[in-house]
């Protein structure tokens, strides 16, 4: 299951990341538009929720069985997550979302590499 998983994440991020790197103002401006249709509760909701999913990778990695890189992965991925919701909704300006737009895609290809790396050592 683990390796599964993991190939997720180098999927998942990697895309991510790279669209935010390539074309941050693009992906700015249509993260933009989301937000003026959607209310600020909403996005603060999946932070949360993302967020408590991290917890719960964080919580089963600190189990005796819960030592395995996915799990690791996980918590890193879903705290990464809810970070990207949380910072939107508070910052809607244009030129905060092309920067949160490039930083984050710097982040998820970062844990791309990683995951890549840690799925070739199992």
């Amino acid at each position: 299951m683990g390796k599964y998983y993991i190939w997720f994440v180098v999927i998942v991020a990697g895309l991510a990341g790279a669209i935010r790197v390539l074309l941050p103002r693009r992906f700015a401006e249509l993260q933009l538009e989301r937000l003026r249709t959607r209310p600020l509760s909403r996005e603060r909701t999946k932070s949360l929720m993302f967020l408590a999913v991290g917890a719960i990778f964080g919580a089963i990695y600190l189990l005796p069985w819960g030592h395995q890189g996915w799990v690791a992965i996980g918590a890193v991925f879903s705290v990464l997550s809810a970070a990207e919701y949380f910072f939107q909704s508070q910052y809607r300006s244009l030129d905060a979302l092309i920067f949160q737009s490039r930083l984050l895609g710097i982040l998820y290809l970062g844990l791309a590499a990683a995951s890549y790396v840690m799925l070739s050592r199992l």
